[in-house]
């Protein structure tokens, strides 16, 4: 017992330290795109170590002692002896163009911790710390206002942002019988979005004007999740999942704010909402291989954003492929599990009066055992990303992303009890 006690104590010291200001996680929100100044930011994928690599599928994804977090039915696969604990972390290198103007950024950031164990008989439980969006953008553009004899006056426009939605989550999944698997998350969610606006001009006759758009949010989050597995033999299953997460209201503090008049400050109530969500996916597996799908839903045009609709309905789907030639052997590399996968997405909020952009992605990555010992099944997980952020109409700036995902899975048995002669 004081082995779990100390790898929580190590996991919760290592969150806290990155999300204090000595970070240098913290330094950056793990954005730098302008597309974060619409709607709650960038959504993170939530996804962890191999259902990564594989696309990020999860509805149906049911792997033993393999966390999970996109369904919580399948936290009731854990096995009576283990515990698991799961860390990943991201650096990302994004390419931005706009006609001919490029741009390169690098980010940093932790993706996720998460650790999972059994409490009761055909029950799980998971915890977990992730981000739910964020918000990382400084650009601006110049226009001409007016030339005439006396000159040129001109404006420069600048827009900056910082923030993010954050979650810590806490669930449970029940097998009921030995095909049908139920689960259920509660998450806290809280965060701050800030927006800066400022048009400042060449000619000290116009006065500049800066506003501020400022919201802290807070809510309780729930997602269910039911799995249903059909055995065809000892080495073949299919996995048939479906999650569900209901709308809800935030409790916020919001704001618009013009800083050249004390007095013109816009309270917003009821200023954000979340829509609802069902995804449903399924798995095939035979032997060693694994193949599998997701369909998402999810209603933002329902959404509210600092109190407007500016949201549309998504669409997003993934699809991966996962192979480990002889999980027994002595071999290391036969022992690794090697995955790759796709995915798509629509945009959740509008740019004007059009869509946002559209997002495909490829991924492929392994997980390496990191010892041989029979105690420990600890795995090593690195996976490469290309993630192409696509706008729907011309004139829009066209983003490129490669991830590399590091991710560590410290599994051990630690409840068993040894016999000796």
């Amino acid at each position: 017992m004081k082995k779990i006690f100390d790898k929580i104590t190590a996991i919760l010291a290592l969150y806290v330290f990155a999300s204090s200001g000595f970070s240098p996680v913290k330094a950056q929100t793990g954005v730098n795109s302008p597309y974060s100044r619409y709607g709650i930011g960038m959504l993170s994928d939530q996804s962890t170590g191999i259902t990564r690599s594989m696309g990020g599928i999860g509805a149906g994804f049911r792997n033993p002692n393999t966390l999970n977090l996109k369904n919580p039915a399948s936290y009731s696969d854990i096995d009576t002896l283990t515990f698991v604990a799961d860390l990943g972390f991201t650096l990302q290198n994004g390419n931005f163009s706009e006609n001919d103007v490029r741009l390169n950024a690098h980010n940093a950031y932790i993706s996720h911790m998460a650790m999972q164990f059994r409490i009761l008989p055909k029950v799980g439980m998971t915890v977990g710390f992730m981000p739910f969006s964020n918000v990382g953008y400084n650009y601006s553009n110049q226009e001409l206002i007016r030339r005439d004899e006396d000159g040129e006056i001109t404006a420069t426009n600048s827009y900056f942002g910082t923030g993010g939605i954050r979650q810590f989550m806490a669930g449970f999944g029940w097998r009921t019988t030995e095909w049908l698997s139920l689960g259920m998350n509660a998450s806290y969610i809280s965060g701050d979005i800030t927006h800066y606006v400022s048009n400042t001009y060449s000619s000290s006759d116009v006065q500049s004007r800066v506003k501020t758009y400022d919201a802290e949010m807070a809510a309780l989050k729930l997602d269910f999740g039911m799995q249903g597995t059909l055995k065809f033999s000892k080495n073949e299953s299919l996995v048939l999942g479906v999650s569900f997460t209901p709308s809800l209201k935030l409790e916020s503090d919001t704001y618009v704010a013009d800083a050249h008049s004390s007095s013109d400050t816009t309270v917003i109530a009821a200023a954000f909402s979340f829509p609802d969500k069902i995804s449903t996916g399924f798995t095939y597996k035979w032997k060693n291989h694994m193949i599998g799908a997701d369909v998402s839903y999810e209603t933002w045009s329902k959404a509210t954003f600092f109190g407007q609709k500016t949201g549309c309905d998504r669409l997003s789907a993934s699809a991966g492929f996962m192979f480990r030639p002889d999980e027994m052997s002595r071999s290391l590399f036969k022992r690794t599990s090697y995955q790759m996968g796709v995915n798509f997405s629509q945009p959740y909020f509008n740019v004007g009066d059009s869509k946002g952009p559209v997002q495909f992605g490829v991924s492929a990555g392994l997980s390496m055992p990191l010892t041989s010992s029979y105690n420990s099944m600890s795995y090593i997980h690195i996976s490469g990303e290309y993630v192409r952020v696509q706008p729907t109409v011309k004139g829009m700036i066209t983003e490129n992303y490669i991830r590399i995902n590091l991710g560590v899975t410290f599994m051990e048995r630690w409840f068993m009890k040894l016999m000796v002669d």
